[in-house]
């Protein structure tokens, strides 16, 4: 009985950055508890290639490619999902990007990239699930992939820090407004993990390792894999009653 709380069978789910990283790991970790999954890339090969690992395994998914701050975008991504499954039930917004450097060192260009990479991104993925959700009239799940760097300082990330901090506002903000339709707005805030999304992100992470490690409770750097959990969890009737939480799965960084 308590098993069946996680089945994600006859659900289908968005997951955006589906080629790679976390991305790949929540789209899998979805499809593997039962869910349709299309999956999203700027790559249309990156995206069809994580489709094809759900095919591979006796599940249904497919590969969309699309840049989540164009909102024509995004539209397509839920017409595509809707046509190939029927309806949404989750959207998972996790695209984004980050630029390591200086704060004096950001342009304006800069800067404004990391936050519709990130922030814009979000609003417009779930928006558009919001919509698809009130016009079936069943409700839904949005989840977003923020980040331990939301509520924690980290130098040479300030726009990224605060694209994640919008991203927490908007789970407040937007879980207050969709409730009255039965949507549920939550999302996880990892933080390090053996996947960084630029290789400068890489290089930094490797130089540090011994004191990321030392830093975190659980004395270890983070799996993508670990993000799928709590992503079925939030996605899943076991949380049908959790909505406007940004859950930690930092190791402990921020409760320390």
């Amino acid at each position: 009985m308590t098993a069946n709380l996680f089945d994600l069978t006859g659900k289908t789910a968005i997951v955006t950055g589906s080629s790679r990283g976390i991305g790949r790991a929540i789209a899998l970790g979805l499809a593997g508890a039962g869910a349709n999954v299309a999956g999203s890339a700027r790559s249309a090969g990156g995206a069809e290639k994580t489709a094809q690992e759900i095919r591979g395994a006796g599940g249904k998914a497919i590969g969309v490619s699309g840049d989540m701050t164009n909102p024509g975008d995004v539209a397509a991504l839920v017409g595509r999902t809707v046509d190939a499954f029927g309806q949404l039930d989750i959207m998972h917004a996790n695209a984004g990007i980050d630029i390591t450097q200086p704060v004096n060192d950001f342009s304006p260009e800069e800067f404004t990239k990391v936050i519709e990479g990130n922030l814009n991104s979000t609003f417009l993925c779930a928006q558009a699930a919001a919509k698809r959700f009130i016009k079936q009239g069943t409700g839904g799940s949005i989840i977003f992939t923020s980040s331990n760097a939301s509520v924690a300082a980290f130098v040479n990330l300030t726009p990224y820090c605060a694209s994640k901090g919008g991203i927490d506002a908007l789970v407040r903000a937007m879980s207050a407004e969709y409730g009255p339709h039965g949507i549920r707005v939550n999302a996880i805030n990892p933080g390090y993990t053996n996947h960084q999304m630029n290789p400068g992100s890489e290089t930094i992470m490797d130089d540090s390792r011994s004191a990321i490690i030392e830093r975190t409770p659980l004395r270890r750097i983070g799996d993508v894999a670990e993000m799928a959990g709590p992503s079925i969890f939030l996605a899943s009737d076991a949380a049908s009653y959790v909505t406007g939480v940004c859950m930690m799965v930092d190791g402990g960084w921020c409760a320390t």
